[in-house]
């Protein structure tokens, strides 16, 4: 159930990763009672938040209870609600306390989390819920020589889009042999989409992303070049509030991991925030697979 809530935490807010650096930097000279880590999804009823006390290394996590009392306020309505804690083992042997609740969170709704010590000393984070948007795959212009843009609209007015996801689900051969060998290939398009009257509009460039596309397959010894198939491609837009902007512009997780350089939390350090994905699969029209480089059977005219 808690897995449900984990989406949308585009390099920041890690519910179960383990990877980030996670010993708070002495030269940051925190004096703050928590961290925070979590995410108010209004396509999910269910909703989390990993804590940690910050003391001399918050890598030392243990099973026990921790001094916190987890809440969140709805700003419109003075309206409280508990949150719980639940302690997840990780592989390694190591742990976490996520704390979690259940309510509906709707579009536009503001609300305030308090993670308050036995002392009274606190940290808290105010986060409003994006509205929703809604993706419609266009039909592409075919005729246009040595261009290949495949374009989505994206219907609404998301406060950010911190990332989106162009998935590449691909099928090429093995050398010397008529072994199938998927190849799912990921680009992020974060920032290009261009806004416009309803909406935004993204153009997927085939063609430039063929180019990286053949030089990954051409890297790969076990797979040959001759024919790469798309099969499908998936395209996730990650939608948040408007606390998803980068200090740097853009993000780079090996940026953002480093506690203290993205924070929204008052009085400590993490990030709460609120947001959802919107996903659509699609194959492009052959035409515009052919004008890209992809193979589309029979006499493949690539463009190279």
């Amino acid at each position: 159930m808690m897995r449900q809530t984990s989406i949308l935490l585009c390099t920041v807010v890690f519910l179960w990763n383990t990877g980030c650096r996670e010993t708070v930097d002495s030269r940051l000279e925190f004096e703050a009672p928590f961290s925070v880590y979590g995410i108010i999804n209004p396509k999910s009823n269910v909703h989390a938040a990993r804590i940690f006390e910050i003391k001399s290394n918050i890598m030392l996590v243990h099973p026990d209870p921790i001094d916190a009392v987890v809440t969140t306020t709805l700003l419109d309505t003075g309206e409280k609600q508990a949150w719980r804690d639940s302690v997840v083992q990780l592989d390694d042997g190591d742990y976490r306390h996520v704390y979690w609740a259940e309510f509906l969170a709707r579009p536009g709704e503001t609300y305030r989390l308090n993670v308050v010590r036995s002392d009274g000393v606190q940290s808290s984070a105010v986060t409003t819920v994006p509205p929703p948007v809604e993706l419609e795959v266009l039909e592409p212009d075919v005729l246009k020589p040595n261009q290949a843009l495949m374009p989505l609209f994206i219907h609404g007015a998301p406060p950010t889009m911190p990332r989106i996801d162009v998935e590449y689900i691909l099928v090429g051969f093995a050398e010397e042999g008529s072994v199938p060998i998927f190849k799912p290939l990921l680009f992020n398009y974060a920032g290009k989409p261009q806004q416009q009257p309803g909406g935004y509009l993204l153009e997927i460039d085939l063609r430039e992303d063929y180019s990286e596309i053949y030089r990954v397959f051409d890297s790969d010894n076990d797979v040959s070049t001759d024919i790469i198939d798309l099969r499908h491609m998936n395209v996730t837009v990650h939608v948040g509030d408007q606390n998803w902007v980068s200090p740097i512009g853009v993000f780079d997780e090996n940026f953002l991991v480093e506690p203290g350089s993205f924070s929204n939390v008052d009085n400590g350090f993490g990030f709460f925030g609120s947001g959802y994905i919107e996903s659509v699969s699609f194959r492009p029209p052959v035409e515009l697979l052919r004008w890209a480089g992809f193979y589309v059977g029979g006499e493949n005219d690539s463009g190279r």
